[in-house]
C-alpha cells in the first residue's frame, strides 16, 4: 500500500506543477496578446492623428483667411503652395502652406520676399499636397498621406466673399 500511497504523491505533486506551468504559459500568452493589440490601436491612433491633423490644419487655416482676396493658388521655389494673406499693423504679410521634404510645411514671411522653401516650419508627414481651383470659390486640396492614402477637401469660400 505504501507503493500506491507513493505513486499517488508523485502524480498529484507532476499535476500540481504541469498546472502551474500551464497557468504561467496561459499568463505569457495573454501578456504577449494584450502587447499587440495595444501596439496596433497605438499604430492607428497616431495615424488617425497625423490624417486628421494634415487636413484640418490646412482646412481652418482656409477658414481663418476667408476674406476678399486673402487666398490664392500659387508657388514658393517653383513648389504649388496655397497663399493666405493677412494684414497685421499696416504689413501685409502672406502665409504659405506646402509640401517640403515629405512634411506639410507653414511658412509666414512678408509679402513680396523670398525666402526659401526649407525656412518654414514642417506640420506633419505628408508625401504630397496638390491644390486646385474648381470654381470662382471652391478649392480641391489632395493630400496623400505617408502610406499613400488620399485624402481630397473640397472647401468653397464664404459666399459673401468673392
Amino acid at each position: 500500500m505504501n507503493n500506491r500511497s507513493e505513486n499517488r504523491h508523485t502524480i498529484d505533486f507532476l499535476f500540481v506543477i504541469a498546472l502551474l506551468f500551464l497557468f504561467a504559459f496561459m499568463a505569457i500568452m495573454l501578456i504577449a496578446l494584450g502587447a499587440s493589440v495595444y501596439q496596433r490601436n497605438v499604430s492607428l491612433m497616431e495615424k488617425n492623428y497625423e490624417t486628421r491633423t494634415s487636413y484640418a490644419y490646412v482646412t481652418e487655416k482656409i477658414r481663418q483667411a476667408d476674406a476678399t482676396g486673402n487666398l490664392q493658388i500659387g508657388t514658393i521655389n517653383q513648389l504649388p503652395a496655397l497663399l493666405l494673406f493677412q494684414e497685421i499693423n499696416d504689413v501685409s504679410y502672406t502665409t504659405y502652406l506646402y509640401q517640403y521634404n515629405g512634411k506639410l510645411t507653414e511658412l509666414l514671411a512678408r509679402t513680396g520676399s523670398s525666402l526659401p522653401a526649407g525656412s518654414g516650419q514642417p506640420i506633419v508627414p505628408v508625401k504630397n499636397f496638390k491644390i486646385d481651383r474648381i470654381a470662382d470659390r471652391l478649392y480641391c486640396i489632395t493630400i496623400t498621406e505617408p502610406d499613400d492614402s488620399n485624402i481630397s477637401i473640397y472647401l468653397s469660400k464664404g459666399a459673401g466673399n468673392q
